[in-house]
Parts: C-alpha cells; sequence; structure tokens
C-alpha cells in the first residue's frame, strides 16, 4: 500500500493543480512533483488569506447537527466564530499528506466537535480537525475529513455573513434548529409578527391588519439593515445588531429586540377553516424537537409506517379476514368494504404477519378559537395497535402535540400546514394535503382454524 500511495499521490496532486491554479504549462515541466505540491499547497493559503470577509464552512460531524463558522485566516492563525457567538483562535497549516491537507492545530470550537469529554461522554460529536483540499474553486474549497471521508465546502464569505447565519438560526422552522415556531420584534408592549424571507435575507413582516410585508436586509459586521423601517412600540426599528449577551438581535438602544413568542400576534390567515376542509393528510416532517421524539418511538415501533389524519373525510373501510397457517404463510378469506365519515389521528404499523394496521385517535371535535388557532378534542381509541401505541411515552408527546389542550395554531405556506402546539412553540407537525386512498383503511381480522 506504501508504494501504491507514493505513485498516487503526486497524480492525485497534479489533477487538483491544473484544476485549481494557473495553467502554466512550463512550470508543470519545469518542477517536480513536491515542488508542484508545494507550490499548490502555498497558493491555497494565499486564496485562504486573500477573503476580506472570511469563509464561510458548514460543518457536520458523524454524531451531531451542522455547526456553522466563519473562518479568517492571516498568517498561520485562523479566528473563527460561530452563530452562537463562541469564538476561539487556532494555529493552521497546509501539509503534505493524503495531497494538500488543512489542518488546525491548536484547540478550538472546532475541536470541541471531536472533544470525547463533550456529550455524548465517550464519543463527544465525531468531529475532526484535518481536512484534504480535494479541489479549489474560484469561491469554493471542497474538503474531506481525513478521518469520517465526509464531504464538505468552505465558500467565500460576503460581509456580514455570521450575521445571516444567526438570523437564519433564529428564524428559519425548516432548518432543524431546535427553535420556537413563532418569532416577533417586542419593546413597548407592542409586537410585530416575523418570519424568515426567501434565502434567509429577507423579513416576512406581520402587523395588526394581519397583512405581511415582505422587507429585504443587508447585513453588517454586527447586525442587519432594513430596507424599509417598521414601527414597533413607538420605536421605528431600521437597523439591528447582535447582543451576545442575550443571543439575541436587538436595536441600539436595546428597546426592540428579536424574541421567541408562544403564538403570533396576529392572525396569519384563515388557515383553520381551510384544514378543515382538508380530508386527509399525511405527516412530512416535525420541528427538531417533535423529531427526537419520533427517532425513539420509531425505536420502540420499528414496524411503524406513517402518520395520517382524516378531518370529516368520507372513506371506504376495508375488513380484511385472513388465516395463518403452521408455515406462518398468510391466507386471505375474504374482504368487506362499508362507507364510513372518519375523524382520526391514525397511526400506522405493520403486525407480527406484516399486515398493515390503523392506531386510531378519534378527533370527538374541533373548537375554532381564532381563524388560525383550533383545539382538536380527543375521543376514544379503537384499532389493533392503539393502546399500545397511546402507552409509549414517544408518541404520546407526539399525540399531545395535535391534541393539545390550549390548542394549536395553524400555518400554511408552500403548500404545507404547520400545526404549532400552544403548551410548547418548540413542537409542531408538517402536514401535507394528499388525495383519499381508497380503501382509506384496513381493519385486519384473523381468524382462527
Amino acid at each position: 500500500m506504501k508504494h501504491i500511495l507514493k505513485i498516487a499521490l503526486p497524480v492525485t496532486a497534479l489533477a487538483i493543480l491544473t484544476g485549481s491554479c494557473k495553467n502554466e504549462v512550463e512550470d508543470v515541466f519545469d518542477l517536480n512533483a513536491t515542488q508542484r505540491i508545494e507550490k499548490m499547497m502555498a497558493e491555497c493559503d494565499q486564496k485562504l488569506q486573500d477573503s476580506d470577509f472570511g469563509w464561510r464552512f458548514d460543518y457536520t460531524p458523524s454524531n451531531g447537527s451542522t455547526v456553522n463558522y466563519i473562518m479568517k485566516f492571516e498568517d498561520g492563525y485562523v479566528t473563527m466564530e460561530n452563530a452562537e457567538g463562541d469564538t476561539s483562535t487556532s494555529t493552521y497549516k497546509i501539509v503534505n499528506a493524503e495531497g494538500p491537507v488543512l489542518s488546525f492545530d491548536t484547540y478550538s470550537i472546532l475541536h470541541d466537535l471531536a472533544d470525547p469529554s463533550q456529550p455524548p461522554q465517550g464519543t463527544g460529536k465525531g468531529g475532526e480537525f484535518e481536512f484534504i483540499i480535494s479541489k479549489v474553486g474560484q469561491d469554493t474549497l471542497y474538503l474531506k475529513g481525513r478521518k469520517s471521508g465526509s464531504t464538505f465546502k468552505m465558500a467565500r464569505a460576503p460581509q456580514g455573513e455570521i450575521q445571516h447565519i444567526r438570523l437564519q438560526s433564529n428564524l428559519d422552522v425548516d432548518a432543524g434548529k431546535d427553535i420556537s415556531f413563532f418569532h416577533a420584534l417586542s419593546g413597548n408592549n407592542s409586537q410585530v409578527g416575523v418570519f424568515l424571507g426567501a434565502e434567509g435575507k429577507s423579513l416576512e413582516i406581520l402587523s395588526s391588519d394581519e397583512n405581511f410585508q415582505n422587507i429585504p436586509v443587508t447585513f453588517s459586521d454586527n447586525g442587519f439593515t432594513l430596507a424599509t423601517p417598521i414601527l414597533v412600540g413607538g420605536e421605528n426599528v431600521s437597523k439591528m445588531i447582535w447582543d451576545n449577551d442575550q443571543k439575541t438581535f436587538t436595536t441600539e438602544n436595546g428597546l426592540v429586540k428579536l424574541n421567541e413568542v408562544a403564538t403570533c400576534p396576529f392572525n396569519v390567515g384563515k388557515t383553520v377553516q381551510k384544514l378543515l376542509s382538508t380530508p386527509y393528510l399525511i405527516m412530512k416532517g416535525a420541528s427538531a424537537s417533535a423529531t427526537l421524539q419520533l427517532v425513539e418511538f420509531a425505536k420502540d415501533f420499528p414496524e411503524w409506517k406513517r402518520l395520517e389524519f382524516f378531518i370529516n373525510a368520507l372513506g371506504q373501510v376495508e375488513t380484511l379476514q385472513y388465516k395463518v397457517g403452521t408455515d406462518n404463510q398468510v391466507t386471505e378469506i375474504s374482504r368487506e368494504q362499508e362507507s364510513k365519515t372518519l375523524n382520526y389521528m391514525s397511526c400506522i404499523v405493520n403486525n407480527q404477519y406484516n399486515l398493515p394496521e390503523w392506531g386510531n385517535f378519534t378527533i370527538k371535535r374541533s373548537e375554532i378559537i381564532d381563524d388560525d388557532q383550533v383545539t382538536f378534542v380527543e375521543g376514544i381509541r379503537n384499532g389493533g395497535p392503539a393502546n399500545s401505541l397511546n402507552s409509549n411515552l414517544f408518541f404520546k408527546k407526539i399525540k399531545g402535540i395535535f391534541f393539545d389542550t390550549k390548542g394549536v395554531s395553524v400555518v400554511y405556506r408552500n403548500g404545507l400546514y404547520y400545526l404549532i402546539s400552544t403548551s410548547n412553540p418548540k413542537m409542531w407537525l408538517i402536514l401535507q394535503e394528499d388525495t383519499l386512498p381508497v380503501p382509506a383503511m384496513i381493519i385486519p381480522k384473523l381468524v382462527k382454524q
């Protein structure tokens, strides 16, 4: 293997060199293999140092979630900052190993992810601090973890990119971050609803007239500026700065800040009636907090298939009678269908014979609180797996979102319904309308011989 590496290394380095550095034929032939690699490493180092606002590095360790960094390189040192406001400085170098390797040498916030003393205890988050430079573009370095083999990108950052990352981390409900669904600009006993706009570079402002206004934002080193000022509690708000102590954005005078709220200050539309007129929906996703519960539930119920919702749905319910032979072979005896009006939150799991069974939790009634808020009152349970599902702690937390006694807020965006628990705005389900299946559900009944 050592002999193979000695032969392959110059070829790999040459491919990188010709793809990323100047195409000067005389340099290729005038320099030996080692000199070419050293020249290429020097050019990569210079590229790292030439970015005025540093480089954005979105890194996902093997046992953890993505961490976003801004890194600035200069004279063998790299300063780095993450979205949470943690900073550190490390030495770095580019060495010749399996090709050019970017190595972060002294302990930093990047090394935290590789520290086995950090949770989960004994393994940490599975991070690393040596990365093979596999390709160099004009504004992008393509990296590969030397230990994990996972691929990453380091992109040239525009001004204020760390503030862009922070705004997204605070507001992007689809990014898998553990955040509340609703946010507001709050100050002087007044609130204005705030949602993230396209590409995280604008804000959707919801005011008391219940209309959305899309306002572009520009980022600076310490915050962002709204293209159009908005009025919050008598304050004309145009510039927000990052407060590292409060871990949020505030106005320069501190009177208005961006914070999490349990419900939106104003109605987001007539979303409840839209939802109640949708006969059949399937769960397409959930918040980060709810997803953790689903992951644990799936460990207890590996035969779990999906969650679906019937709201005043007129559907066909099929009763399947079957028998099982001594070899566990399933034989169908008969099928009968009848029409029923279905009002259920249903969890489908396969039984021991790999036949789907519906665990149904009845929607006894819906109590409309507001145009965008409703309470679903839970009724009786039916279906084979319903009782065992109901005794599972993780499933009960998921069911508790939909049947929250304080109600759920209903937000409709991009063809999806978001049902957000009023009791815990970090818990929500994402539902999508679908065509009602035929039959809508199947009730398997074992006939013993």
